[in-house]
C-alpha cells in the first residue's frame, strides 16, 4: 500500500489563495500535474467550514493520489483534518489493444503534424506540437460523439511502447520494429547525444589523387518532442517543432545507432478512458 504524505497541515498552505500545493513531500516523488476544487460548507448551527480536495496525477507512472482537506473557517490550525487516497497506474494494454489505438488516432495524429510543416504552432517549442495536435484532434472526436484521445500528461504522451537508454546493453537493429512503433506515434528524448560521421568534399591530395574527408558531427538534445511519420529500419522520421528550424516545424530524422548517450521514449496515443481527466470529487 503507498503511504500517506506528510502534508504539512501546520503551515497552513491550503489557506493561501490559490493554495500553495503540491506540498514539498509530494513535489520530492517526482513532476505532478493537479486539480484542485474549494468548496465552502455549513453545518447545523452555522459555522463555517471550508473543504479542499485535490487529485494529483504522478507523471511518471500515471498513478494518482487524492486529499482532502476540511477546517473550521474561524480556526485551521486546530481544526484542520486530512484525508488521502492513493490509486495505482492504468492498467497495461493488450498488443490488440494497442493497434486498435493505433488505427483510431495514429494517421489522423501523423496528418495534423505533417500539415503544420513551416508554421510555428503555439509557443514554438517542441512538446507544443505533440500537446495541441492532441488538444486539437480531442476537440474534433468528441464533436463527432467518438472517444477522445488521452492529452499530453506532461513529457507523457499516451501509453509507453518503447523505454530506451543509450547505455542499454544489446543491437538496436529490430528494436523498432519489436515495439511496433508506428506512423502516428509521439518520441520523446532526454539528455540526449547523437553521434554522426559523414562525408565531407573530396579534397586532393599529395600525387593528384582525390580524397574523401570523413567529419564526426554530435547533436546534444536536452528534450525534445516529436511525432514519427515513418520508421524504416532503425531510423524513425519525424515531424517536429524547433528542431532544424527554430521555433517552426520541420521534417527530421533520428537514427537509433546514432544515440550514443540519454533516453529515448515512444508513446501511442490511446483514448483517454484508460487514464481519465483529474477528478475532484470525493466519494
Amino acid at each position: 500500500m503507498p503511504q500517506d504524505f506528510d502534508l504539512d497541515l501546520p503551515s497552513l498552505w491550503f489557506t493561501n489563495s490559490p493554495p500553495t500545493f503540491p506540498v514539498p513531500s509530494m513535489k520530492a516523488k517526482g513532476p505532478t500535474t493537479f486539480a484542485l476544487s474549494l468548496r465552502q460548507e455549513f453545518n447545523s448551527s452555522g459555522t463555517i467550514y471550508r473543504v479542499l480536495v485535490a487529485c494529483v496525477r504522478w507523471l511518471d507512472d500515471l498513478s494518482t493520489t487524492k486529499v482532502k482537506i476540511t477546517w473550521k473557517d474561524s480556526d485551521p490550525l486546530h481544526t484542520a483534518r486530512a484525508q488521502q487516497k492513493h490509486f495505482p497506474p492504468p492498467v497495461s494494454l493488450s498488443p490488440e489493444e494497442l493497434d486498435k489505438a493505433h488505427r483510431a488516432y495514429g494517421s489522423n495524429i501523423a496528418a495534423w503534424a505533417k500539415s503544420s510543416l513551416g508554421h510555428t504552432v503555439g509557443d514554438g517549442e517542441c512538446w507544443t506540437l505533440a500537446q495541441q495536435a492532441l488538444l486539437d484532434l480531442a476537440q474534433t472526436y468528441r464533436a463527432h460523439g467518438q472517444e477522445a484521445p488521452l492529452v499530453s500528461q506532461g513529457l507523457s504522451h499516451g501509453y509507453c511502447i518503447l523505454a530506451l537508454s543509450a547505455s542499454s546493453p544489446g543491437d538496436t537493429a529490430g528494436l523498432l520494429q519489436l515495439a511496433d512503433v508506428r506512423r502516428g506515434d509521439i518520441l520523446q528524448i532526454k539528455n540526449a547525444h547523437f553521434k554522426t560521421v559523414e562525408a565531407t568534399p573530396p579534397v586532393r591530395k599529395g600525387g593528384g589523387k582525390w580524397q574523401m574527408g570523413l567529419q564526426e558531427r554530435t547533436v546534444r538534445v536536452p528534450q525534445h518532442t516529436a511525432v514519427v511519420v515513418g520508421v524504416e529500419g532503425e531510423v524513425m522520421r519525424v515531424v517536429e517543432q524547433n528542431g532544424a528550424v527554430p521555433l517552426a516545424v520541420s521534417e527530421g530524422r533520428y537514427d537509433l545507432r546514432d544515440m550514443v548517450m540519454g533516453e529515448m521514449s515512444i508513446y501511442r496515443a490511446v483514448g483517454e478512458g484508460w487514464c481519465p481527466p483529474l477528478d475532484t470529487s470525493w466519494e
